[in-house]
């Protein structure tokens, strides 16, 4: 005879002494009471199978870890899913599957006492208790939860899952916060960069933003005198330079528009260098990119100014 009794449960807020439940035991099979069945089959191991009312066990894709650390990512994932307290759930899972996926079940801590009591009525020895399994992956056992049938659950333990998840939960904080530091100082460096070069008389670069906007503003510096009226008629007259632009440099009263590597040239049949002319800006083409400068009626204007 086998050493197994498998047994369906019905919903738990149904099941009592007298509950018929659904069996295997080897090549024998039907309905019948927790004591007939302690009667008919001493020695086995009870593997108790939960109703689809109760408990579900689903796949969740979890990252590649291990040990304690799974264990807290698994409690993580679980507070997102359900709608109550998971501080309330016993929650059991598998192993990680090669694809990423880890079995998870879980059952409210009223109803695991519930179980525990009911299985306190009989000598019996527990081989599992199982959610109905899903998405392909063999439920894990919430046995686990029991620790013998009159055993009260161990909070002691909840608390340290909690504190293992918390824990790692802070760290990802910590590495995400890392991460976003990193890309702003890496972006405050090419803004630095970018506006040295536009504005090389500045002698020191601490709020490239500001900085450049004051330079544009006040025309402040010999360099900027003509900046200004270039940088407007680029932004009105060459629109294919929207996250088009690698770099800028201003040398000599001419701008430089580098673009980025994998960027567009300027559409076929545009005719932007006629309106960059009709602003009195000289533009021109080459491998590196466009230039741009005042032309002679412009520049023979500022002198004049000046």
């Amino acid at each position: 005879m086998s050493k197994l009794l498998e047994i369906q449960l019905p919903p738990l807020a149904e099941l009592t002494a007298q509950s018929l439940l659904d069996y295997r035991h080897g090549e024998q099979h039907g309905q019948a009471t927790r004591g007939q069945l302690a009667a008919r089959a001493k020695g086995a191991a009870w593997r108790l199978h939960l109703h689809e009312d109760d408990s579900l066990a689903l796949a969740i894709a979890l990252p590649p870890l291990t040990g304690k650390r799974l264990s807290a990512a698994v409690r993580c994932a679980v507070q997102g899913l359900v709608l109550g307290d998971a501080g309330q759930l016993h929650v059991a899972h598998g192993l990680r599957q090669p694809d990423g996926r880890v079995a998870v079940a879980w059952l409210g801590q009223p109803q695991l006492a519930h179980v525990q009591v009911w299985l306190q009525g009989e000598r019996i020895r527990l081989g599992g208790v199982f959610a109905q399994p899903a998405d392909g992956l063999p439920a894990p056992d919430l046995a686990a939860g029991l620790l013998g049938p009159a055993q009260a659950l161990g909070w002691g333990r909840l608390l340290a899952i909690w504190g293992v998840a918390a824990t790692v939960w802070c760290l990802g904080l910590n590495l995400y916060a890392a991460q976003l530091a990193s890309a702003g100082e890496q972006l405050r460096a090419r803004m630095v960069s970018q506006v040295r070069q536009a504005f090389p008389h500045l002698p020191v670069v601490l709020n490239p933003l500001q900085q450049a906007r004051q330079q544009l503003q006040g025309g402040q510096g010999a360099a900027a005198s003509g900046l200004p009226a270039l940088l407007e008629g680029a932004g009105q007259s060459m629109p294919f330079l929207a996250g088009n632009v690698a770099a800028l440099s201003f040398q000599d009263g001419v701008l430089r528009i580098t673009p980025l590597a994998e960027g567009t040239q300027a559409p076929a049949g545009s005719t932007w260098q006629a309106d960059l002319a009709a602003r009195g800006i000289e533009a021109g083409v080459d491998a590196q990119g466009w230039t741009l400068r005042a032309g002679a009626a412009r520049q023979q204007e500022l002198a004049h100014v000046d």
